[in-house]
């Protein structure tokens, strides 16, 4: 219920954003172009998204950001650790990067609980809970995307690569 509030109070301030772009250039005699207006609100989304990438120093093991937060690459050892990191996404309307992300993931677990998600708008899919590997391609546009891993318990290695 409290996320939905947030996103009713997102779409307000970016309302408010716009509204304020577009009379600031009216009364400046300038024009703004529809692409400009929805890049403003693209770059809006991804600065106050609302899930939050997990920041480096709280991650249990080492994320190296490819070409955006998007993408690159995931290592880590747990042992007996019970948290959730949010390992990549954002929340954009057109990545600039391209849409599509190729996801591998390899698991090693010897004691606990693992689960891999992502989430991808409104939806959100485990893609491996336990020892073994997997390949996913996911679409992000026009939608928040975010990977996860949700631990309880859990001794094991993780390896992910985003691409």
């Amino acid at each position: 219920m409290f996320g939905f509030f947030k996103l009713i109070l997102l779409a307000i301030v970016g309302i408010i954003i716009a509204g304020g772009v577009f009379f600031s250039n009216i009364f400046n005699n300038q024009t703004i172009s529809k692409d400009d207006l929805v890049n403003s609100y693209s770059n809006f989304l991804q600065d106050t998204s609302p899930n939050g990438l997990t920041k480096d120093n709280k991650l249990e093991g080492k994320r190296e950001y490819g070409i955006d937060e998007y993408v690159g690459s995931y290592k880590a050892n747990y042992n007996d650790k019970t948290k959730e990191e949010t390992i990549f996404g954002g929340t954009t309307l057109d990545r600039k990067n391209g849409n599509t992300i190729k996801l591998k993931i390899k698991l090693e677990k010897q004691s606990g609980n693992i689960e891999i998600i992502s989430n991808e708008g409104t939806e959100s899919e485990v893609l491996i809970k336990d020892t073994g590997e997997t390949e996913k391609t996911v679409d992000v546009k026009e939608m928040s995307y975010y990977l996860k891993v949700k631990v309880t318990n859990f001794t094991g290695n993780v390896e992910i690569v985003a691409e």
